[in-house]
């Protein structure tokens, strides 16, 4: 009789935890089907249903149209150049990073790794300040050798250039702990043999680190081969990636089914590429696992008695500031000109000002304050919901264990691993795309096309926010939840009061990414937006043209300002559970 409450309340609890495990599932299968999986089923339609009757007759159509041809193939070509650029150039600075050790050595980190979330318009507007016709870099060149540098508008070098600006920190990010779980024990014996630098390298050294550097290449593939604003202004007419071969299907000609049939190549190829980046990301974990970081990282000291391995540092930091200062300088170069008049006599916070005024602007559609507004309430809203979906998925897949001692893998658990690898290889284009051609006709798309946008940002960021969620997850104790099973505290209990607060980083970490996603996503966004609902990103790309430079790169500034705190505080609470 003594043990009845409590039995009794351990059975309310186990009730109520599959309560919630029910009505966590159904709301994350009806958002799922209902702003994603429908979607892409109606792009399915319009691209392999033709008067009501299967057909592959539009698909084949548009794979074989020679303009669709070269956007498939240049897709790939700079896809793969950008690659190996970023690859080349990474390497040795994540080498250097992760061997030695000197006072700044986390903030160049951390400036390395801002560009990569940084929005893609202000990456381009950076590269115009500096590249462009006008930019810095053209006129100092072209005063020494009479010719530009670079040609940055419909050249394919200017579009690489700026992808391997986009792309590098995550080469970077990523090898730094494959130098770092090295076993430095197999260097020495190798070195006590007489083994060579180089031998030791290919032989020792790159087999533990090959893993990491493929699955770095397969990101960065990844993201340049879906890239959209830097190729939309750059390539011109010339230049076009599939995103931007069917966005401007899509808008510009109202070519609905073409459009279609290339987001399901895309889709596939995205499939294919994620699938790989999967399976060498497990076997780098792999690897990893069980491994204390036995790396000792080395002060920078200049010995006359060595100097091959003195010049080798100098090398190494030469072109380890090199990278900073291409990395940092169209940062610096936004933050110059949003502070140069373009009058005499005119404020240099002339555009900040501006960004504040209630006064409607014809570029612009709306008020710039109104800009301002909309970016930052889609990015609070953006968090807010991807936060909550983000829980209630590591809550389904940790509800696997029918008790934490006893592991149990579930269907659910698969479906739910698979619902979220799908989101995450869908570019934002064709995710806006199924969103406007499953709801264009709807109230939702006529009146209140701002949740649309949210959404779209929220699909976009739910994969990188669980991830660093269950990054968090992933480093309890076991043996704690252990011990609360044994005390008898219910799965939902245990979640509550043990794990939820032990993933705080990780959360916070969600968060900030996924504010920072919101805050410069722009393919998406310029897909869906009407002039009132626009965001700063939207604001820079419309003012590109515009003979003064001011505005957009205050509005640029901005967003700098902001993603460089997010990632300050991420660095502050939960850098291990930073993934890209």
């Amino acid at each position: 009789m003594k043990n009845s409450k409590p039995n009794s309340k351990i059975k309310t609890e186990g009730l109520l935890n599959k309560l919630i495990v029910g009505i966590v599932i159904t709301a994350l299968i009806s958002f799922l089907l209902t702003f994603f999986y429908l979607p892409i089923v109606k792009i399915l339609n319009f691209a392999l249903i033709q008067e009501g009757s299967f057909t592959f007759d539009i698909f084949w159509s548009t794979l074989t149209s020679s303009l669709n041809l070269n956007a498939i193939a240049f897709t790939f070509i700079q896809s793969l150049l950008t690659t190996f650029i970023c690859m080349f150039l990474g390497f040795p600075v994540s080498f250097f990073l992760a061997k030695y050790s000197f006072k700044g050595r986390k903030l160049i980190i951390n400036l390395l790794t801002v560009p990569f979330v940084l929005p893609s318009i202000v990456v381009l507007l950076g590269f115009i300040i500096l590249y462009g016709e006008g930019g810095f870099i053209n006129q100092i060149w072209i005063n020494i050798a009479g010719v530009p540098l670079i040609n940055l508008y419909g050249s394919i070098e200017g579009i690489v250039l700026a992808h391997s600006f986009y792309n590098i920190s995550v080469i970077i990010r990523m090898m730094i702990p494959a130098w770092e779980n090295l076993d430095p024990n197999l260097t020495e014996i190798s070195k006590t043999l007489g083994g060579k630098n180089w031998m030791i390298f290919w032989k020792i050294m790159f087999p533990q680190i090959k893993n990491y550097l493929i699955s770095a290449g397969l990101l960065v593939f990844t993201y340049t081969f879906n890239s959209f604003a830097l190729v939309l202004y750059l390539g011109e007419v010339k230049f076009q990636t599939l995103e931007v071969r069917i966005f401007k299907l899509m808008r510009n000609t109202l070519d609905f089914p073409a459009g279609a049939s290339l987001g399901i190549l895309q889709l596939f190829f995205n499939l294919i590429i994620i699938i790989l980046y999967i399976i060498f990301e497990k076997k780098t974990r792999a690897m990893a696992s069980g491994k204390d970081n036995i790396y000792h990282h080395e002060k920078i000291v200049f010995l006359k008695s060595n100097w091959k391995k003195t010049l080798g540092e100098i090398i190494l930091i030469i072109f380890t500031i090199l990278i900073i200062l291409f990395s940092i300088s169209p940062m610096i170069a936004v933050f110059i000109t949003s502070l140069t008049p373009n009058t005499l006599g005119g404020s240099p916070f002339w555009g900040y000002t501006s960004l504040l005024s209630n006064d409607y602007d014809t570029l612009l559609g709306a008020p710039p304050s109104r800009l301002l507004l909309n970016t930052l309430t889609f990015a609070f809203l953006t968090t807010l919901i991807t936060l909550i979906f983000s829980i209630g998925i590591v809550f389904i897949l940790r509800n696997r264990l029918q008790r934490v001692n006893n592991y149990k893998k579930s269907v659910i658990e698969n479906i739910i691993s698979l619902a979220i690898i799908l989101p995450m290889g869908t570019s934002s284009i064709t995710l806006a795309m199924g969103l406007f051609l499953q709801l264009k006709d709807s109230a939702v798309f006529k009146n209140y096309v701002w949740i649309l946008i949210v959404l779209a940002h929220v699909l976009i960021s739910v994969p990188f926010a669980t991830r660093s969620i269950l990054s968090a997850y992933n480093r309890i104790d076991t043996d704690l939840l252990n011990i609360a099973s044994t005390l008898g505290a219910s799965r939902l209990r245990i979640f509550w009061k043990v794990e939820l607060p032990m993933i705080k980083s990780g959360l916070i970490v969600a968060g900030i990414f996924s504010f920072a996603i919101s805050l410069g996503e722009f393919g998406a966004t310029n897909f869906l937006a009407r002039a009132e609902y626009g965001t700063l990103s939207l604001g820079i790309s419309k003012l590109l043209s515009s003979r003064t430079m001011q505005l957009p790169a205050s509005m640029a500034s901005i967003l700098i300002i902001v993603t460089f705190i997010c990632f300050f505080l991420i660095q502050k609470t939960g850098e291990k559970d930073l993934k890209f």
